[in-house]
């Protein structure tokens, strides 16, 4: 009977989830500019962290208001983070370790907007009628009430109605396609018959979900109707950003005076959609068997060149002579494994920000001006090089996490000593126990000895997919600057 350490064990279960999420076939494309990375550990998160999605920043007291607030520039600094580059470490599926650089994406786009170079030709009247027209659609200013002077005016960025249809029928795409993709890629690899009984009788079913979700998207979700307004603006304001950037700076501006009255900490507001995610009955399922192991971990071995190593077995910190974090890696082996958890692929939401500016080639860098590092901030290679390389589109949290092991591996295993002794210890992305500060407060979060494995019912955020940037600042030939 074959033995399976734990490390190939996840990298098997995560070479199958990231090819779930992000892979494709000659019936549904992959985005090859998307990329997943993992977080080492897991963060855990609780239904009442993310009470400002649908509640709002405004409370019913005092003290109510000041929580949502607290929590929304926690939440908001937290994924303001850019994926470090240094730590990619696959080409064909794309995947990296979630190190972050410390650069933060708000700070990069503030930079750019006060110190590019951007192109000088005016545009029309009847262009600058239409880029305005589209602008409105895609995001729009709210004037709310000021929390502390009712004198005083505050403004809250928010998207447009057609980017909210777009956003809402892309989620309804998006969840369609991973279901199809779960089943066509468990079919593939499945040791039993029920998996490729179930792709042949209902793949069809859920392919027809599937086209008739993108149908949905471009009849009601305003899909190539958004792609072309980008583009559109795109087109026009590579020949003259000094409209664009203007209408950009005020947005950004806007959302940068957001201030959290516990810490004094200015933050961009960022959010999830959809909002009441964290109650949906219906999180799609994962499930991972010891006999897929060596398709999906043989899959994942192939490296982008970098040196970046991966470790995605057992760990745990713990204080020894002295050292308050200690971090010890453990394995085991065993001849049986099943993974399962539900799963949430949530679309992060940043109205503040013009994502689109990043592939316009309506303006420039110059060591002159630019004073943080590398005119290029991405090479737009594979793997990209430079400090600003991608930025996170969308959260992945999973709950109701259960494994199991052949019982007799698991009583002699390193693993459950340490779930059973407490601490922090995991296992590649998940976390399965510790105790971590949110708002000033301690929680502990601990998986169950099941006998055979462990469970763990709560929620934790184990990585992101992140959209690469291209090359990035890339002027148009057609771009003219001033000297």
């Amino acid at each position: 009977m074959a033995l399976f350490d734990t490390e190939n064990l996840m990298k098997g279960t995560l070479g199958k989830l990231n090819e779930i999420i992000t892979g494709g076939d000659e019936n549904t494309q992959a985005n090859i500019n998307n990329f997943i990375s993992w977080c080492t550990p897991g963060i855990p998160f609780t239904s009442e962290d993310f009470n400002f999605l649908t509640k709002g920043l405004s409370g019913s007291t005092g003290e109510e208001t000041r929580s949502l607030i607290k929590n929304a520039a926690l939440f908001s600094m937290f994924i303001d983070l850019v994926p470090d580059p240094t730590a990619i470490y696959k080409t064909d599926q794309g995947q990296t370790l979630d190190r972050n650089s410390q650069e933060r994406l708000s700070k990069i786009y503030e930079n750019i907007l006060q110190f590019a170079k951007i192109s000088n030709l005016e545009p029309t009247e009847s262009e600058r009628i239409k880029i305005e027209k589209f602008r409105n659609l895609l995001s729009k200013t709210i004037e709310v009430p000021d929390l502390v002077d009712d004198t005083k005016k505050s403004y809250r960025i928010e998207y447009g109605p057609v980017k909210q249809l777009y956003n809402q029928y892309e989620k309804a795409y998006n969840d369609a396609l991973y279901l199809y993709n779960n089943a066509r890629i468990s079919a593939l690899t499945a040791a039993n018959s029920e998996a490729v009984l179930n792709f042949m009788l209902n793949g069809p079913i859920l392919l027809a979900n599937v086209n008739s979700a993108n149908d949905e998207w471009e009849a009601n979700g305003y899909k190539s109707t958004v792609n072309d307004m980008e583009t559109y603006i795109s087109q026009v304001t590579n020949r003259s950003m000094s409209i664009w950037f203007s209408h950009l700076k005020d947005i950004f501006n806007i959302a940068s005076n957001n201030l959290d009255p516990t810490t004094g900490q200015k933050f961009c507001p960022s959010f999830l959609y959809p909002s009441s995610f964290v109650n949906n009955p219906d999180w799609p399922a994962f499930n991972f068997h010891e006999s897929e192991c060596e398709t999906h971990s043989s899959k994942s071995s192939n490296a982008w060149g970098g040196s970046a190593s991966l470790n995605l077995g057992l760990w745990r910190f713990g204080a020894n002579a002295g050292v308050q974090n200690e971090k010890e890696n453990q394995s085991f082996q065993s001849s049986t494994y099943k993974m399962s958890f539900k799963i949430a692929m949530v679309k992060i939401l940043r109205p503040w920000l013009g994502s689109e500016l990043f592939s316009c080639g309506g303006w420039n860098l110059e060591p002159g001006t630019w004073q943080f590092g590398s005119c290029q901030l991405s090479d737009g290679g594979n793997p990209p090089i430079g400090n600003f390389i991608a930025y996170s589109t969308h959260a992945i949290f999973v709950k109701d996490l259960v494994v199991e092991f052949d019982k007799s591996s698991w009583e002699s295993s390193s693993l459950k000593k340490s779930i059973n002794a407490g601490g922090n210890v995991g296992w590649g992305p998940f976390n399965l126990g510790g105790s971590y500060k949110k708002n000033e407060e301690t929680h502990d979060f601990k998986a169950q000895d099941t006998g055979s494995g462990f469970s763990c019912e709560g929620m934790q955020l184990i990585g992101f997919i992140n959209r690469k940037v291209g090359k990035t600042p890339n002027p148009s030939p057609n771009a003219k600057f001033d000297n």
